[in-house]
């Protein structure tokens, strides 16, 4: 949906230094919340079985080979698309069968340079993974990359690409469930004092 949307606009008044750290005041309300935030966070991370969070995500990806990095609620492997394109129009991709259409959900909605993607089999020593990626044949793309090699491929909807180099590969967040979008994240309104703003901005009246 477009809407007009506030926005500011942070104006220096003196040099700034390489390193130095700029420091916004959002008051005195929001840094209490913060704390308490804080506080109520650090205990919740002490509780078992808990979320997957973005910095369990970030460490997966440090070491992406362990096994154990399996789909979640939460996170899930992706590819980069191009590189599925480009192996896909090469030959390189056969059709897979291997589970069913909606199976953990490979089938998401991506308009981003990556795809989801599973993973079913790994080299440690080559550093590949053996990865299963939906086709989508409407999507434009994919429909150019079919009509280009038609003769090979058969429209099916999964696929499976084997020897894929890792640098291709990586964990992230499902849609709509990073950190920021959990319940219970920090939330808080961030008062601005009015003295910051010139008076004459704060007439409502349609003389100005």
């Amino acid at each position: 949906m477009k809407a007009p949307k506030p926005f500011l606009e942070f104006v220096a008044t003196r040099d700034i230094e390489p390193d130095e750290e700029v420091l916004i005041d959002y008051g005195e309300a929001w840094e209490n919340a913060w704390n308490d935030h804080l506080t109520d966070w650090s205990l919740k991370q002490s509780v078992e079985n808990r979320e997957i969070s973005s910095l369990s995500i970030l460490a997966m990806n440090e070491n992406i080979f362990n096994v154990s990095h399996s789909w979640s609620e939460v996170h899930m492997p992706v590819c980069s698309k191009m590189k599925l394109y480009d192996e896909t129009l090469a030959g390189n991709a056969t059709e897979y069968h291997g589970f069913d259409k909606d199976d953990e959900l490979i089938d998401l909605g991506h308009t981003t340079s990556f795809i989801p993607c599973k993973i079913v089999g790994t080299n440690r020593e080559r550093e590949t993974f053996d990865v299963v990626y939906y086709w989508d044949k409407d999507d434009p793309i994919q429909k150019f990359v079919t009509e280009l090699a038609s003769e090979e491929i058969h429209l099916s909807e999964y696929y499976i690409l084997k020897d894929l180099p890792a640098f291709f590969l990586m964990f992230t967040e499902k849609p709509g469930r990073s950190d920021e979008r959990r319940a219970g994240s920090f939330r808080h309104e961030i008062m601005i004092p009015d003295d910051i703003f010139p008076e004459s901005w704060k007439d409502l009246s349609n003389d100005i």
